[in-house]
C-alpha cells in the first residue's frame, strides 16, 4: 500500500516555484476536491451522458429518418450523418461511463496536492466543450478541406479510427475499474490488460479518437483544437508519472518496461 505523505500548509508555495500552479493544497482542500470529483463530476459527465441520448434518439428516430435517409441521399450526405451520430453516441458512452466510475471509484491513497493536479485534469475533461465552438470560427476555418471526392472516404476513416481509439479507451476504463478517477491522485496500481504494454490505453484511445474526428471533419478549425487536446491530455499523463512516481517504486520500475502511450516494442529484462 502506498503510504501517504504530509502535505504542506495551504497554498504554500514550493521552493523555486512561484506559480500559482504549483502552490499545494492543504489536507481539508485536497479531501474537498475528492469529494467534488466524486459526487460532483460524477453527476456533471452523467448528465452530459443524458444530453447526449437525447440527441441520439433525436437522430434515430425523431428527426432524421435514419433508415429512410440511408436509400435516398447520396453517399455524402450519408457519411457526414453517420458521422455526425458516431461523435455523438461515441461521446455518449464515454460520459456515460466516466461518470458511472467516478462515482464507484476506490478511495485515493495519496489525494492531489497541487493546484495543477486538480486545474490541468479539469481544463482536459472539459476541453471537448470548446469543439462547440466550431460555428463560431470563421466559415474558411470551418469548410471542409477532403480532396476532390475523397470526401466519403475521409469520413469513414475517421470513423474506423474513432471506434478503435473508443475501443481501446473502454478497455484501459474497465481495467481500471475503480482505480479511475480524473484528478491526479494515486490509486492502486493496475498492470493487467493493456497496461501490460502501456501506461496510458486510455489516452492513446483518446488520441485515436481525436486523430478520427479530425480526420472526419478534416477543417482548419479541427487542426487547431485538436493538436492543443492531444497536449493537454499529454501534459495530464506527465503530471499523473511524476506523482505515482514519487509514491510508488513498483511504478518506477512498471515504467522500465512499459511505453508512455503506445506499446513499447522491446521490453527490457527486469533484474
Amino acid at each position: 500500500m502506498v503510504r501517504i505523505h504530509h502535505l504542506p500548509p495551504a497554498f504554500a508555495l514550493v521552493p523555486g516555484e512561484h506559480d500559482y500552479m504549483f502552490k499545494t493544497f492543504n489536507r481539508k482542500m485536497a479531501r474537498a476536491a475528492v469529494y467534488a470529483e466524486r459526487y460532483g463530476l460524477s453527476l456533471v459527465y452523467l448528465y452530459f451522458a443524458w444530453t447526449e441520448f437525447h440527441v441520439v434518439w433525436s437522430f434515430a428516430w425523431n428527426e432524421i429518418h435514419l433508415l429512410q435517409i440511408i436509400w435516398i441521399e447520396p453517399l455524402v450526405t450519408k457519411s457526414a450523418l453517420f458521422a455526425e451520430a458516431g461523435r455523438h453516441t461515441i461521446a455518449l458512452l464515454l460520459n456515460l461511463f466516466t461518470g458511472i466510475f467516478l462515482l464507484l471509484g476506490r478511495r485515493a491513497a495519496v489525494l492531489p496536492q497541487k493546484v495543477k493536479d486538480v486545474l490541468v485534469p479539469l481544463i482536459v475533461a472539459f476541453f471537448n466543450l470548446t469543439y462547440n465552438a466550431v460555428p463560431w470560427f470563421p466559415a474558411s476555418a470551418q469548410k471542409g478541406l477532403w480532396p476532390d471526392g475523397l470526401q466519403a472516404s475521409f469520413i469513414a476513416a475517421g470513423l474506423l479510427l474513432c471506434v478503435f481509439g473508443l475501443a481501446v479507451a473502454f478497455w484501459g476504463i474497465l481495467c481500471l475499474g475503480r482505480s479511475f478517477g480524473i484528478f491526479v491522485e494515486v490509486r492502486k496500481i493496475i498492470l493487467s490488460g493493456p497496461y501490460q504494454w502501456m501506461r496510458h490505453p486510455m489516452y492513446a484511445g483518446y488520441i485515436g479518437m481525436l486523430a478520427g474526428l479530425a480526420l472526419a471533419n478534416f477543417s482548419a478549425a479541427y487542426f487547431i483544437l485538436v493538436p492543443i487536446h492531444i497536449a493537454l491530455l499529454l501534459y495530464r499523463a506527465r503530471l499523473e508519472e511524476t506523482r505515482l512516481a514519487e509514491y510508488s517504486a513498483e511504478y518506477r520500475e512498471y515504467t522500465k518496461r512499459t511505453g508512455f502511450i503506445f506499446p513499447k516494442l522491446r521490453r527490457q529484462a527486469l533484474d
